[in-house]
C-alpha cells in the first residue's frame, strides 16, 4: 500500500510543461511521504488501497533549458491479471504557470511490497501555459520511498 500510494505520486513529475515542441526530456522527483487511502483486508494482503503523494520535480530538456514545479498524484492498485499492478493519475504545475496532467501504469520491478522498486509507463497532457494543447509520453522508475527519475517527450499540437 505504501509503495501504491508512493507511485501515485509519481507520475506527475515529470514534467516541466513548458517547452511543448516535440522536445525530449529527463526528470527526477522527490516526493513527499504518501498518504494511503482505503483498501480491504483479504487473505492475499491488503487490496485495493490508494494512496495521495506530492513532490517537487526538475526536469531538463535536450536543448540544455530546465524547469522544476510540484506534481500530486493519486495511486490505485489494481486487480490481480490486469497489465499494471498500479494506475496513477497526477497533476503537474511549474514555477512559471505552466499545468499538465499525466497518467502511468505501473508494474514492481520485482516481489510486490513496500520496498520494491517500480516501472512505469505513461502519457502527459498540457492544458495551460506554454504547453496547452500539446501532448507526449513518459517512463518513471520510482527506484525509492522518496526518488524516482524519468524520461519523456512532448509533441507539439496535432503531432
Amino acid at each position: 500500500m505504501k509503495r501504491t500510494a508512493m507511485m501515485v505520486a509519481s507520475a506527475a513529475l515529470v514534467f516541466g510543461a513548458s517547452s511543448a515542441n516535440a522536445q525530449k526530456f529527463t526528470y527526477d522527483v522527490v516526493w513527499q511521504p504518501v498518504e494511503n487511502v482505503g483498501g480491504m483486508t483479504t487473505p492475499n494482503g491488503p487490496r485495493g488501497g490508494g494512496g495521495v503523494v506530492e513532490g517537487a520535480y526538475s526536469t531538463t530538456f535536450d536543448d540544455g533549458t530546465t524547469s522544476s514545479g510540484t506534481v500530486k498524484c493519486v495511486g490505485l492498485q489494481q486487480p490481480d491479471g490486469g497489465i499494471f499492478a498500479i494506475h496513477l493519475s497526477c497533476s503537474i504545475a511549474d514555477a512559471n504557470g505552466s499545468k499538465s496532467s499525466s497518467v502511468y501504469g505501473c508494474n514492481y520491478l520485482g516481489e510486490p511490497g513496500p520496498g520494491t522498486a517500480l516501472g512505469c509507463v505513461g502519457g502527459i497532457q498540457g492544458s495551460d501555459g506554454d504547453s496547452a494543447g500539446a501532448n507526449g509520453s513518459l517512463t518513471m522508475h520510482w527506484y525509492s520511498q522518496t526518488n524516482a527519475t524519468g524520461t519523456g517527450q512532448w509533441y507539439a499540437p496535432g503531432e
